[in-house]
């Protein structure tokens, strides 16, 4: 059996959060071992991106080659609520101070995470498609490397001194320890695919504001139906991604994906007519029991990154942004690991008690959403956002990822106690 040399640091995965983590720690001047199973360009779906994330963009060094892709501008978020004849449209535009550049993308995935995956091997990452990490290696209670090869052949053991689980939803780690729990509070059940040639909304027909709206540009689509919500985004090529995110109790009287998607869409008349006659490009996919939360992020000698800690429900595009952040918030701290010859649980967890602020603050909104949708509740904050400035304010703020600068208290004290009735999960939001 050959045996690798030993690296710095082992990356199990190459999505964003894996991408990023290894880059960083790259610039940063480590020898890093990237392994991902599969081999990139692939689909992936989750394509609404936030403009929070210029800035990580630009540190990373990714900028550029990104503007020149020509993905989507997507200006910001239209919801379209309880059969209400009035949308209700909210552009990070609105107050652009808050943001390097106030929009972001609408991206194909496979697209997008190549370019990431691509920019680490050139910062230095050593990276390894169409590997399966078979297991961490454990000492006692401290990671110490991988059991991995090339897939379909034997594995051998890589030795490092800080392993990064960005494995995505497989949570490598995280299952191994027994760490990895759903969100009782949010059991629900993705169905999506993507559809060529359905009607495209763009940006300016919504506001009608050529000040405001850009040229050729287009905003995330939520309707709401009975069962849960939908979401409509705009892709190049003249293909749009259509999910319905519903509760995993409601099968719509149907035994397989494609026809309760199809009952979904059926049930509401506008995403109905939008897709039409358009022709539908992949199979359709669903993905059950979509949140979870891992126990803890960092252990002696590794941290989880992105999907591999947690999964938020897709309703407000954070998942990206948050791996992403969290891929540079790790890459801290296992440069200060290093610094200090300590890979403990406790040198790391700076790591973790970052990346969890901004994950608290979208799972309050986040519960709330599904507050608003199971009573139907007409006078929610996205309603009350129309005539309440500041409310709107904070709220484009928050969706547009701003986590270090709204909160969910901040949006409801802009309420003037009008929304003391919302909770966010168990018990009263304060």
């Amino acid at each position: 059996m050959s045996v690798d040399k030993p690296f710095d640091v082992i990356v199990m995965g190459g999505g964003p959060g894996g991408s990023s983590t290894a880059t960083f720690l790259a610039q940063k001047g480590h020898k890093v071992l990237l392994l991902e199973k599969e081999r990139f360009p692939r689909f992936h779906i989750g394509e609404s991106l936030l403009p929070a994330l210029w800035d990580i963009w630009d540190a990373l060094g990714v900028t550029a080659e990104l503007e020149a892709k020509g993905f989507v501008v997507k200006q910001g978020v239209n919801f379209a609520m309880f059969n209400s004849p009035n949308d209700i449209a909210l552009l990070t535009g609105e107050y652009p101070e808050y943001f390097q550049r106030p929009y972001a993308y609408h991206v194909d995935r496979a697209s997008f995470d190549e370019i990431l995956l691509n920019h680490a091997r050139r910062t230095g990452v050593e990276v390894r498609e169409e590997w399966t990490v078979q297991d961490v290696l454990f000492e006692g209670s401290r990671a110490v490397g991988v059991l991995a090869g090339p897939n379909g052949q034997e594995a051998r053991p890589i030795r490092s001194s800080i392993v990064v689980d960005a494995t995505g939803r497989s949570s490598l780690i995280s299952r191994k320890l027994g760490w990895h729990k759903r969100d009782p509070k949010l059991s629900k059940v993705a169905y999506f695919t993507h559809f060529k040639g359905a009607r495209r909304q763009e940006t300016i027909e919504i506001l009608k504001d050529p000040v405001l709206c850009q040229d050729d540009t287009y905003m995330t689509d939520i309707h709401t139906i009975d069962a849960g919500w939908i979401w409509y985004i705009p892709l190049t090529d003249d293909i749009v991604s259509v999910g319905a995110v519903v509760d995993l109790k409601h099968d719509f009287g149907a035994p397989d994906p494609q026809t309760r998607f199809n009952r979904a869409i059926a049930s509401c008349s506008r995403i109905r007519d939008w897709v039409g006659s358009s022709e539908q490009l992949i199979e359709m996919q669903a993905i059950s029991n979509i949140s979870y939360l891992s126990d803890s992020f960092v252990g002696d000698g590794f941290v989880l990154v992105g999907d591999a800690s947690m999964f938020v429900d897709p309703i407000f595009s954070a998942g990206v942004t948050i791996a992403m952040r969290g891929g540079m918030f790790a890459a801290d701290a296992i440069h200060e690991a290093f610094l200090a010859g300590d890979f403990s649980a406790a040198r790391l967890k700076p790591y973790e008690t970052k990346i969890r602020h901004p994950m608290g603050r979208i799972f309050k909104m986040i519960y709330n959403w599904y507050h608003i949708l199971q009573n139907k509740d007409a006078g929610n904050i996205f309603a009350m956002s129309r005539q309440m400035p500041l409310l709107r304010e904070r709220l484009i703020v928050l969706l547009s990822g701003g986590y270090d600068k709204v909160d969910m208290e901040a949006i409801l004290k802009a309420t003037e106690g009008q929304m003391d009735r919302l909770t966010a999960g168990p018990g009263k939001m304060a």
